[in-house]
C-alpha cells in the first residue's frame, strides 16, 4: 500500500490513456443519442438501472481528474502559471474546431445556399463558442437538420463549466488557496457545502443545474490532492469501491456513493497500474477525440441514417482519432511549448 502523496511530480502513471478512455466512452455513448435505431438502446442502461449513463460517467472522470491535476499545477507553480497552462491547453484546439465547424463543415452540409448560411446570424453567434465562457450556439443553420439532435457540436457544454471552474479555483488564490492546506481545505470544503444547498449561489457555476454534477467531481479532484499525504492506494479499498459503486445503481444512495467511489478506482488505476507508454506512442489525443466526436458522429448519421449506433460508433471512431492525433501533435503540443516564452524563460 502506497500514500497518494508518494507518486507526486510522477509522470509514470495511466491518466494519459484513462482520458482516452474516457473520451472514447463518451463517443460510444453519444452513438446512441446521434444515431437512435428504434428498438436498439445503449446495453448499460440495464447495469446503470437509470442512475446515469455512461456518457455522464466519463465527463465527471474527466471533472475529477482534471481538479486534481490542475489542483497541482497552481499550487506548486502560481497563478500566472496556471492560467497560461489552462489558455494554451484548452483554446487553441477549440478555436480550431470551432473555425472548422463554421467555415468547412457548415458551407458544405447546410442545405441553405453559400450566401443564406454566411448571411445567417447563427453562423457569426457560433463563433462565439471558441471563447469557450459564453453562452453556447447550438446549431450551424441548415446542418444537420433532419438529424435525431440537430446540434453542430453537443459535446462543447462541459468546457464551459470547466473553464469556469478554472477560474473560479484561480479566484481563490486571492483568498489564500496556496497558503495551507488548512485554508485550501476550508475554500473547497465551503464552496461544495453551499453548492449542495444551494448551487445556483455559487459564483460563475451555478447559472444552469445541471453543471453542478460536473463541478463536484472537480471540487473532489482538488480535495484529493490537498489531502494527497492522507489517501491510501490499496486494492482492498479498490475492490470496495467498485463494489459499492456497482451496487449504488438504481439505490437512493447512489449520488452519495458513486462519486468517491468512481474517482478512487480512477486514481488507483492510473497509478497502481504498470505505467503504459502512452504520451510516447500516441501522444494526448482525449481532447482531440472529446471535441472532433460529435459532429463526426452527426456526419456518419447523415450519410449513413439507416445504420446502428454500432456502425456509427466504429465508423466515427476510425476518422476521430486520426484527426485527435493531428489535433494533439499539430496544434495542441506545439501551443503548449510556448508556455515558457510567455513566461519569459529564456533556458
Amino acid at each position: 500500500m502506497t500514500l497518494l502523496s508518494a507518486h507526486d511530480g510522477s509522470r509514470n502513471n495511466n491518466f494519459t490513456l484513462i482520458r482516452i478512455f474516457l473520451a472514447w466512452a463518451v463517443l460510444y455513448g453519444h452513438s446512441f443519442v446521434t444515431q437512435p435505431l428504434s428498438g436498439m438502446q445503449d446495453p448499460l442502461k440495464e447495469i446503470f438501472q437509470g442512475s446515469t449513463w455512461i456518457g455522464a460517467i466519463a465527463v465527471n472522470g474527466f471533472f475529477a481528474v482534471s481538479g486534481f491535476l490542475v489542483a497541482a499545477s497552481l499550487v506548486k507553480r502560481g497563478i500566472v502559471d496556471y492560467l497560461i497552462s489552462r489558455i494554451l491547453r484548452i483554446f487553441p484546439a477549440l478555436i480550431v474546431c470551432v473555425l472548422v465547424s463554421v467555415f468547412i463543415l457548415g458551407p458544405l452540409l447546410s442545405t441553405l445556399s453559400v450566401s443564406d448560411y454566411f448571411s445567417h446570424s447563427k453562423t457569426w453567434n457560433y463563433l462565439g463558442n471558441a471563447l469557450g465562457i459564453l453562452r453556447m450556439e447550438w446549431v450551424l443553420p441548415g446542418v444537420f437538420t433532419e438529424n435525431a439532435r440537430p446540434s453542430a457540436n453537443g459535446s462543447l457544454w462541459t468546457l464551459t463549466v470547466e473553464i469556469r471552474c478554472y477560474l473560479l479555483l484561480g479566484a481563490l488564490t486571492f483568498l489564500g488557496f496556496r497558503a495551507n492546506k488548512f485554508i485550501g481545505n476550508m475554500l473547497i470544503f465551503t464552496l461544495l457545502a453551499v453548492g449542495i444547498i444551494s448551487f445556483d449561489s455559487i459564483p460563475l457555476l451555478g447559472v444552469i443545474p445541471k453543471w453542478s454534477r460536473p463541478a463536484l467531481y472537480f471540487g473532489i479532484g482538488v480535495l484529493l490532492y490537498l489531502n494527497r499525504d492522507n489517501v491510501p492506494l490499496d486494492y482492498r479499498i479498490a475492490l470496495l469501491a467498485f463494489a459499492l459503486g456497482f451496487l449504488s445503481f438504481g439505490e437512493h444512495w447512489f449520488q452519495y456513493v458513486f462519486p468517491p467511489a468512481l474517482i478512487y478506482l480512477i486514481f488507483y488505476l492510473a497509478y497502481n497500474t504498470k505505467p503504459l507508454r502512452t504520451d510516447a506512442v500516441v501522444g494526448d489525443i482525449s481532447y482531440g477525440i472529446y471535441i472532433y466526436a460529435w459532429p463526426v458522429q452527426q456526419i456518419v448519421a447523415q450519410s449513413f441514417p439507416t445504420q446502428t449506433p454500432y456502425f456509427n460508433m466504429v465508423a466515427a471512431s476510425l476518422i476521430v482519432v486520426p484527426l485527435a492525433w493531428l489535433s494533439w501533435h499539430g496544434i495542441e503540443k506545439r501551443m503548449l511549448n510556448y508556455k515558457g516564452v510567455l513566461l519569459g524563460h529564456t533556458g
